[in-house]
């Protein structure tokens, strides 16, 4: 399954209005040698974004998290965590991204 199939299913699944706009938000993560990543400051990566937008910003983000979090993550462990209307993805417990109503 692409990346791109994995989160239009999970948005599918989520309890969103037609047409709705979304938040994409990334996070920013420290290394930390006990514990593996540690979440710090959260920023956007759109406000206002469409399913399209939310799309592409979910590539950009898994390409540079595969290359400098978990070069070894797949498509297929991503984890919704989240609940509601809120997609909080991760992988291996390590945050990947989140999608929230705008």
């Amino acid at each position: 399954m692409t990346l791109e199939k994995k989160i239009s299913q999970l948005l599918n699944e989520t309890n969103h209005p037609a047409n709705a706009r979304f938040e994409v938000v990334a996070f920013e993560l420290w290394g930390n040698s006990r514990e593996g990543f540690e979440t710090n400051s959260a920023w956007y990566l759109s406000k206002n974004a469409d399913a399209d937008q939310v799309l592409q910003d979910a590539r950009g983000r898994w390409e540079a998290f595969k290359v400098n979090y978990l070069p070894k993550a797949r498509v297929a462990d991503i984890q919704d965590t989240g609940f509601d209307s809120t997609l909080s993805l991760e992988v291996d417990s390590v945050p990947f991204l989140e999608i929230r109503l705008a």
